[in-house]
Protein backbone atom coordinates (compact mmCIF):
# COMPACT_ATOMS: atom_id res chain seq x y z
CA UNK A 1 0.00 0.00 0.00
CA UNK A 2 1.02 3.53 -0.59
CA UNK A 3 0.94 6.19 2.05
CA UNK A 4 -0.81 9.52 1.69
CA UNK A 5 0.63 11.80 -0.96
CA UNK A 6 3.36 14.04 0.31
CA UNK A 7 2.07 17.45 1.23
CA UNK A 8 4.16 19.93 -0.69
CA UNK A 9 3.62 23.55 0.09
CA UNK A 10 2.57 25.24 -3.09
CA UNK A 11 4.20 28.59 -3.72
CA UNK A 12 1.73 31.16 -5.00
CA UNK A 13 2.39 32.38 -8.50
CA UNK A 14 3.99 35.80 -8.37
CA UNK A 15 4.21 37.53 -11.68
CA UNK A 16 2.86 40.37 -13.77
CA UNK A 17 -0.48 38.70 -14.46
CA UNK A 18 -1.07 38.00 -10.77
CA UNK A 19 -0.28 41.63 -9.93
CA UNK A 20 -2.80 42.88 -12.51
CA UNK A 21 -5.45 40.53 -11.18
CA UNK A 22 -4.68 41.68 -7.65
CA UNK A 23 -5.17 45.33 -8.73
CA UNK A 24 -8.56 44.49 -10.25
CA UNK A 25 -9.69 42.76 -7.06
CA UNK A 26 -8.34 45.60 -4.92
CA UNK A 27 -10.32 48.16 -6.94
CA UNK A 28 -13.47 46.12 -6.39
CA UNK A 29 -13.11 44.91 -2.80
CA UNK A 30 -10.71 47.14 -0.90
CA UNK A 31 -12.19 48.32 2.40
CA UNK A 32 -10.67 51.78 2.22
CA UNK A 33 -11.41 54.36 -0.41
CA UNK A 34 -7.75 55.40 -0.66
CA UNK A 35 -6.65 51.87 -1.60
CA UNK A 36 -9.41 51.66 -4.21
CA UNK A 37 -8.39 54.95 -5.79
CA UNK A 38 -4.71 53.98 -5.77
CA UNK A 39 -5.42 50.60 -7.35
CA UNK A 40 -7.70 52.14 -9.97
CA UNK A 41 -5.07 54.72 -10.94
CA UNK A 42 -2.36 52.06 -11.17
CA UNK A 43 -4.61 49.89 -13.32
CA UNK A 44 -5.49 52.79 -15.63
CA UNK A 45 -1.81 53.68 -15.91
CA UNK A 46 -0.90 50.09 -16.71
CA UNK A 47 -3.57 49.81 -19.40
CA UNK A 48 -2.48 53.15 -20.88
CA UNK A 49 1.14 51.99 -20.97
CA UNK A 50 0.15 48.79 -22.80
CA UNK A 51 -1.94 50.81 -25.25
CA UNK A 52 0.86 53.25 -25.99
CA UNK A 53 3.38 50.45 -26.30
CA UNK A 54 1.08 48.60 -28.69
CA UNK A 55 0.72 51.71 -30.82
CA UNK A 56 4.25 53.10 -30.81
CA UNK A 57 6.30 49.91 -30.90
CA UNK A 58 5.09 48.83 -34.37
CA UNK A 59 5.57 52.39 -35.64
CA UNK A 60 9.13 52.52 -34.34
CA UNK A 61 9.92 49.10 -35.79
CA UNK A 62 8.50 50.11 -39.16
CA UNK A 63 10.64 53.25 -39.24
CA UNK A 64 13.75 51.32 -38.18
CA UNK A 65 13.30 48.70 -40.90
CA UNK A 66 12.90 51.21 -43.76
Amino acid sequence: MHGPPSAKTRQPAIGPLRRVLRLIVEVDESPTRLHRIRAALLLIGLLTAFGLLGYWLPTLLERALR
